[in-house]
């Protein structure tokens, strides 16, 4: 069984024009989110997938593979499933769909995801990430996207909201429910399945509730499948909205010093 990552890298953004070809320390933002993927054990293959020729001679320039994809895919899972398709995946092999946008993942927390797959019983359909929101600035703000998950991991909900919404009480960040996460969790923009599921979700029409907050995740789970949410330990921010980029030029400079 191989596990092929592929970072969708389209070149329109609708909050950072351009975003992926920012500078950050020194470095693209495209070039930083493959290093973070470089970092995850187990991936055979790492594979930049784009619509754009400028992103494709930049990847190029620092050695990585890169794909140049159709420039008519309305979601990172469709341009994910273009690169199945044309390298000819096998049905039970694993792709993951890693954020270009994201330099922080903690690469553990990407191996346990990927593990999850392989559960004997109830294994789900999809694994992806989350880590604990710090601050109520980042629990508000729509930039940010939230999760809601069941005890043992399985996702109920993800909204650009705030969610959970304490009733009467305001939120306390330093809550922890159980032993294996926080109440107030960040999601992560990483999704591991297997092939068949990837075509699956690929071939599925756009949801209502996708549509409404603009998350593809939602259109497998009101597809009835199952998502597994494994949670990290805090990491920086992915690059969603301009404040972002000097809180990760901040870390990613004092990380090289």
């Amino acid at each position: 069984m191989d596990v092929i990552c592929v970072l969708p890298a389209r070149l329109r953004s609708t909050r950072i024009s351009s975003k992926l070809l920012l500078r950050i320390a020194g470095r693209p933002l495209i070039e930083w989110a493959w290093r973070a993927a470089s970092r995850v054990a187990g991936f055979d293959r790492i594979i930049v997938a784009t619509d754009s020729p400028e992103i494709e001679r930049l990847v190029r320039g620092f050695d990585a593979e890169v794909m140049l994809t159709r420039q008519d895919h309305a979601t990172g899972t469709d341009r994910a499933e273009e690169v199945a398709t044309r390298l000819g995946v096998a049905e039970d092999d694993i792709v993951v769909n890693f954020q270009a946008d994201e330099p922080f993942v903690d690469a553990r927390t990407v191996e346990a995801a990927v593990r999850a797959l392989d559960r004997a019983e109830s294994a789900p359909d999809v694994s992806t990430l989350a880590a604990p929101i710090q601050s109520e600035d980042e629990w508000r703000s729509p930039g940010v996207v939230k999760v809601a998950r069941a005890p043992g991991g399985r996702a109920l909900y993800f909204s650009r909201s705030p969610i959970p919404h304490p009733r009467d009480r305001e939120p306390d960040f330093s809550e922890d429910v159980g032993s294996d996460g926080a109440a107030f969790l960040r999601h992560i923009g990483v999704y591991a399945c297997r092939r068949s599921v990837l075509r699956r979700w690929s071939d599925l029409p756009e949801s209502e509730l996708e549509s409404i907050e603009r998350l593809e995740q939602l259109r497998a789970l009101e597809a009835g499948m199952r998502i597994h949410v494994e949670v990290g330990p805090p990491t920086g921010p992915g690059i969603d909205v301009p404040a972002d980029i000097g809180r990760a030029e901040r870390i990613l400079v004092t990380a090289s010093h």
